[in-house]
Order: structure tokens, then sequence, then C-alpha cells
């Protein structure tokens, strides 16, 4: 009996331990997001590409955070007048986003150039969509459809 209720007691111990390891190392905790935060972001190789929060909205059962990209890393072998450094918008689930932002870097980031003209076009296409991958992806993904893939 005495057995029993250790051995029970221990197991207890031992499913809210590892209940609680679990929820600490998988619950990312969503920023706060707001206009002219600047973000840096979760890559590998590290960037120098950063976020700029521009705006926030409800769309279709989600949120969706408009972000300005700068920073932009060249591709090697990109001629001078070819270079992408800014992206005006890209709109990004939040949980998405929140996934691949790191550190808050500033709160008075300004969108790049081309953002207001990108954003309306988003919401006059029917069509339009968000990014659920990362930031890290999206721009590969950018960059790749722009000078093709790189070695």
């Amino acid at each position: 009996m005495y057995l029993r209720r250790n051995l029970l007691a221990l197991c207890a111990a031992v499913v809210f331990a590892v209940g609680f390891c679990l929820r600490s190392s998988t619950a990312t905790a969503v920023p706060d997001f707001a206009p002219g935060q600047i973000w840096s972001i979760k890559s590998t190789p590290p960037t120098t590409a950063k976020v700029v929060i521009v705006r926030i909205e409800p769309w279709h059962k989600r949120t969706v955070v408009h972000v300005s990209i700068i920073d932009i890393p060249v591709p090697k072998g990109v001629s001078a007048n070819e270079q992408i450094t800014a992206v005006g918008d890209m709109p990004f689930d939040k949980s998405a986003l929140a996934a691949s932002v790191n550190q808050l870097l500033g709160t008075r980031g300004k969108p790049a150039p081309g953002f207001s003209p990108a954003y309306n076009q988003w919401r006059a296409d029917k069509t339009a969509g968000v990014f659920t991958v990362s930031v890290a992806k999206a721009i590969q993904l950018m960059l790749e459809s722009t000078y093709g893939p790189r070695k």
C-alpha cells in the first residue's frame, strides 16, 4: 500500500513536470504588435532583414499584420540596378509573424516606399491572401522568384 501510494505520487509528479516543461518549451508568447515597431527576424543563416509593423486588421477570421521588410541583404551576383533591399507590404497571419520575429529593435519605424499602393492593391484583390510561412521563408521565396534560385 505504501509503495503504491508513493509510486502514484511519483507518477503524478513526473506527469506534472513533463507537462510543465512541454508547455513552457512549446508555448510561444504572441508579441503585442503595434504600428511602428521594428523587429529582427529568426533566420538561418542570420540576416540583416528587419520587419516594420505598419498595419494590423481583422481579415477572414484571422488577424493580419501588414509589414514592410527593410534591409534585405542582396544576393551575390545581383547587379546594382536589380537590387531589392525593401518590400513595401507583405501581409502575414499574426501567428506566423509572431513565430518569425526575434527581438524588438525600435518603435518608430516607417513603412518602406511603396507600402500604400501595395496595400491598396491587396485590399482591392478579392483573391489576395496572407503569408502563413515564416518571414525568412517569404523573403527567400520572393528573392527566388525575382532573381532565380541561388547557390
